[in-house]
């Protein structure tokens, strides 16, 4: 009775300690991805915000934001065990991005599905920060918010000013099979049946890294499909053994799904998050790197 009592008071302690990290003697750091409403979305475009549509074709061609150009994560990441690595030539990365109308000097605004295919738009928030661009947004309900909002939409495509970015990689924000092996708490992102050894995405071998902590992605949005506040997410990394303080590593099959909780969780002020894009795919490949079931 008494641990159930403590448990909420716990949860709002780590949730202070950890937005305490990004403070410094000059106030707040900004966190490498904030989530926005339809209004601060808005205000974003009006400050000349390239907007990144990271649905597929079919959604993108019924309708979207005006001025949005499409992203596509497939394009970014090798092939075979290295479906879900980015790409090594960051720079080619960074301006194929300018090419849709990133530029350094304006924000970038991402929005998808949300809760549908595999959070596509959390690999394009993490991807811009991970290439150091310093004002990322991701749209707080996706598209379908936009459209409840009424907001307008259209069908007609536009082709992007291009914009000017450079890379300037944030090496935190990433992790590599030498960051999995020795950090203390990998999340596993990916569905239940997955966790327990189902591949539908191909894998080497089933199961999970081992000593991994699971967590389904979809865990970090509620009901209408926006994040969850921080105190939320706090307690649903506490339930599965995970401290927000301690560096955090997530991953998936292919490194896209455990972007989205990536970015979900930084910009919910959990400061020491790594994204492995390898996921699965690499780890798997390799039948001396250790598993479980």
């Amino acid at each position: 009775m008494l641990l159930r009592l403590l448990a909420p008071l716990t949860v709002a302690a780590l949730t202070l300690m950890s937005s305490a990290v990004f403070a410094g003697s000059d106030g707040p750091a900004r966190a490498p991805v904030k989530v926005v409403d339809v209004r601060g979305a808005v205000a974003l475009i009006a400050r000349g915000a390239a907007v990144l549509d990271a649905r597929d074709a079919a959604a993108f061609a019924q309708g979207h934001v005006p001025g949005a150009q499409m992203y596509a994560w497939q394009a970014t990441t090798g092939e075979g065990s290295q479906r879900g690595r980015v790409k090594p030539d960051l720079q080619q990365l960074a301006h194929a991005l300018a090419a849709l109308g990133v530029d350094a000097g304006r924000p970038a605004l991402v929005y998808g599905a949300v809760g549908q295919g595999w959070g596509e738009e959390g690999h394009a928030a993490w991807l811009l920060a991970l290439l150091g661009h310093p004002e990322v947004a991701l749209l707080d309900g996706g598209f379908n918010a936009w459209r409840a909002a009424g907001r307008p939409v259209v069908t007609s495509s536009t082709r992007a000013r291009p914009g000017t970015f450079e890379a300037r990689l944030r090496r935190e924000l990433r992790a590599d099979l030498e960051d999995v092996s020795r950090c203390r708490q990998v999340l596993d992102v990916r569905a239940t049946v997955e966790f327990r050894g189902a591949t539908p995405y191909g894998e080497a071998r089933g199961g999970h890294i081992a000593g991994a902590r699971h967590l389904d992605w979809r865990a970090v949005l509620d009901e209408g499909g926006r994040v969850r506040s921080a105190q939320r997410i706090q307690q649903a990394l506490a339930d599965v053994g995970i401290d927000p303080r301690e560096e955090l590593v997530t991953y998936c099959s292919c490194g896209v799904r455990s972007a989205f909780v990536a970015s979900a969780l930084l910009a919910r002020g959990i400061p020491r998050v790594r994204n492995y894009d390898g996921s699965l795919a690499e780890w798997a490949a390799d039948p001396s790197r250790p598993m479980a079931r």
